[in-house]
């Protein structure tokens, strides 16, 4: 693994708007552990979140919403490109099927019971009334099941209003990511180090997401997926910190995280005794 400063910059700059959203997540409730362990670092995140404040609507529209902000944050995506502007010209040539395909595999994907996924996108695609019903079942706000029919409607201006976006926002970034790269250089100095010694620290700490299971680990590919993996894109209950500060305690953090959980249910069967099969799925449905 190698600190492409050019790739890393690109990642940054796909995640530095989500800092919007973690800051209202930290108005509703309190911080973590970790976070109150890396105090110095989250007062960072939310200093150069400032700047982002007169574009917070915009940003909440693409970054919000798990299933748009997926469609242009990705891990293929982070691999592929070096920079925005090469990303910018990808978007740009989508064509609107392209567009719609990608986004209705999203949208579909929200609903838990949907099986035949691939199925139902195109029977979605190809009736807008049949659209109309499965939105209304879904559990979403009706903010998010307007929005999911207007871009539909209208899937170029999606993209190219998510790239004028990005275009305000980047001096911005370069003039806040110059004064945060030399915290990301030693944070990710600290993290490689850390990995040679540790090969099977990341597959151990990412096990059950299925995009990350699909990383060769050995890659020099995979400089930059600490950033985002370290982003809220994956964990949504802001445990994390984004921008690939601390990559080495949040980490750690992830594992530990993981054998907790499992010795939590191992307690559980333990508790249970020689209850009948059907008995332990009653006590698992009311969650004790």
């Amino acid at each position: 693994m190698q600190f492409k400063q050019e790739q890393m910059e690109f990642v940054n700059q796909l995640i530095y708007p989500i800092l919007i959203l973690k800051k209202d997540r930290d108005e509703e409730r309190p911080s973590s552990p970790l976070e109150q362990e890396l105090e110095v670092i989250v007062e960072e995140m939310r200093h150069i979140s400032i700047p982002l404040e007169p574009y917070k609507d915009n940003i909440l529209y693409f970054y919000k919403d798990d299933a748009l902000r997926i469609f242009f944050v990705n891990v293929k995506n982070v691999l592929r490109y070096r920079s925005f502007d090469e990303y910018a010209e990808v978007l740009h040539s989508m064509d609107e099927s392209q567009i719609k395909q990608q986004l209705m595999t999203n949208i579909v994907m929200q609903d838990e019971e949907e099986v035949e996924v691939e199925e139902k996108v195109q029977e979605l695609l190809g009736n807008q009334f049949a659209f109309l019903d499965f939105l209304k079942n879904l559990p979403i706000v009706d903010t998010v099941r307007w929005n999911y029919f207007t871009i539909m409607s209208e899937p170029k201006k999606f993209v190219e209003d998510f790239i004028s976006l990005h275009q305000k926002l980047k001096p911005i970034f370069e003039k806040v990511y110059a004064e945060y790269l030399p915290i990301l250089e030693k944070s990710y100095t600290e993290f490689e180090a850390t990995i040679h010694e540790h090969p099977t620290i990341l597959a151990e700490a990412f096990t059950g997401t299925k995009e990350i299971e699909e990383i060769d680990w050995t890659s020099d590919e995979i400089s930059v997926i600490p950033t985002l993996l370290l982003s809220d894109f994956y964990f949504q209950d802001s445990e994390l910190l984004i921008l690939g500060a601390k990559s080495l305690e949040v980490i750690q953090h992830v594992i530990q995280t993981r054998l907790d959980k499992q010795q939590e249910r191992i307690n559980v069967f333990k508790n249970l005794g020689d209850k009948t099969r059907y008995q332990i799925f009653c006590e698992i449905a009311k969650g004790t």
